[in-house]
């Protein structure tokens, strides 16, 4: 089962060890320069959890924290600094893929997440436009 997979490849904490492009995403959403700055420094650990039919991603650094519930294979909406995004997501080749389009037409911009176990990491791909980001999380004991 998918569920199973996840929990073997994704399972618990990771994190950020290094970032490729993070603030070109940053500034492709439109997010200003005072929060750019603080998420260049921060090093989130992020933890998935499995919980009946849903993958929670707990995503947390010194002033922010986010709570992401995926359920895979149907429509729901999660906020994305503070903008209402539609997401589906699809467990795909030992991937977790997370395409989201904006709720409000006009407000934000569509954007794709995949995160895969590569040997020892967690690399999270994350693309708004022509822009890609690519961040690396290690495995926290």
């Amino acid at each position: 089962m998918a569920l199973d997979e996840i929990r073997a490849e994704l399972g618990g904490k990771w994190k950020l060890d290094r970032s490729e492009n993070f603030d070109e995403v940053l500034k492709e959403l439109g997010l200003n320069i005072v929060f750019r700055k603080m998420a260049a420094v921060a090093k989130p650990v992020i933890e998935f959890t499995i919980e009946e039919n849903v993958v929670n991603l707990i995503s947390k650094v010194s002033f922010f924290n986010q709570v992401m519930k995926i359920k895979l294979d149907e429509e729901y909406t999660q906020s994305f600094e503070g903008i209402d995004m539609k997401c589906n997501s699809r467990w795909e080749g030992k991937k977790l893929i997370t395409e989201a389009t904006p709720a409000v037409e006009g407000k934000g911009k569509p954007q794709k997440f995949t995160r895969e176990r590569v040997n020892d990491e967690l690399v999270q791909t994350m693309t708004v436009g022509e822009v890609i980001c690519v961040r690396v999380f290690t495995k926290v004991n």
